[in-house]
């Protein structure tokens, strides 16, 4: 859903739960909740309607009674929430937001014909005035990009640039997480003032203070086919990515956090996901509604 769609349903108190987290995914919501906490505790001026109408009275026998203020300045901090959001909207965002909420991915076009898929929990904003001389993205999660021969195109993330002219590539850029995987054509990955230059078949991740340099056979994300696959990755990240797809909240030890996982699991089924990613570290699971427990056997 684009960023305007969901300001809007917010303005009318309309957001369901899932929209609601997506909301809250957009870089100007603490601006949008302190305008809204404001125009609430907008308060008219203390003001005795009884004596200023019988002051008024003595001057004007055939007054009108008193304007309803606080009905009419209510109005206007409705109209001065809406006003000012659609302000930041325009003016400080970038034109265009496209968010993946959690069970489901987005598959959209840029201006330029590139194609760009969101894997669940993630967001691109780009501006599209400019676009075509400055192709550049802003990220948060993982996405998979076909981008079209031209100028240089760059995937900006909070932990580093990846710049290319023409290319297949994934970037995941999570919390604690960050991996590119060149498919095809060349990738320049900029990690902390370091270049890394990855031609097809190679990928780049970071973990913790760890980078890694690891090669691919695969021609696509496989989580394009509905399963998420692993190798030698933190098993916080795999649960939190089965939490991502299935839209569910996972507990287990703190202790299995850093413990390395290769696998995978299917985006289709729950149960099977979960064995899939219990059976080989010998833990157990129970399932609460949208709550799951993981447990040592």
């Amino acid at each position: 859903m684009k960023k305007e769609d969901l300001i809007i349903k917010w303005l009318d108190n309309n957001l369901s739960e899932k929209e609601l987290q997506a909301f809250e995914q957009l870089d100007a919501f603490s601006i949008y909740t302190k305008m809204d906490k404001a125009a609430q505790s907008f308060k008219a001026p203390h003001f005795d309607v009884d004596s200023a109408y019988a002051n008024l009275k003595t001057v004007q026998n055939n007054s009108k009674p008193s304007a309803p203020w606080k009905r009419y300045l209510s109005g206007i901090a409705a109209a001065l929430v809406l006003t000012l959001g659609l302000y930041f909207t325009f003016q400080y965002s970038p034109d265009t937001q496209i968010l993946a909420q959690n069970s489901e991915k987005i598959e959209s076009t840029l201006p330029d014909t590139s194609e760009v898929v969101l894997n669940a929990g993630s967001s691109i904003s780009f501006n599209e005035k400019t676009w075509s001389d400055n192709r550049e993205i802003d990220l948060k999660g993982e996405a998979y990009f076909k981008v079209a021969k031209g100028s240089k195109f760059t995937v900006r993330t909070p932990q580093g640039e990846v710049v290319v002219l023409g290319t297949q590539f994934t970037v995941n850029a999570r919390e604690n997480f960050f991996e590119v995987v060149c498919f095809e054509g060349l990738v320049q990955v900029n990690y902390e003032g370091v270049i890394h230059e990855l031609p097809g078949g190679k990928s780049f991740k970071v973990y913790g203070n760890k980078q890694f340099d690891n090669t691919t056979v695969k021609v696509e994300p496989t989580w394009l086919l509905e399963k998420s696959s692993f190798i030698s990755i933190p098993y916080v990240e795999v649960v939190q990515e089965l939490e991502r797809q299935y839209g569910t909240s996972i507990s287990m030890d703190q202790g299995l956090n850093e413990t390395l996982f290769t696998g995978s699991f299917t985006h289709a089924n729950l149960e099977t996901a979960l064995q899939a990613i219990t059976i080989p570290l010998n833990l157990s699971y129970t399932i609460n509604g949208n709550e799951v427990v993981l447990k040592p056997n």
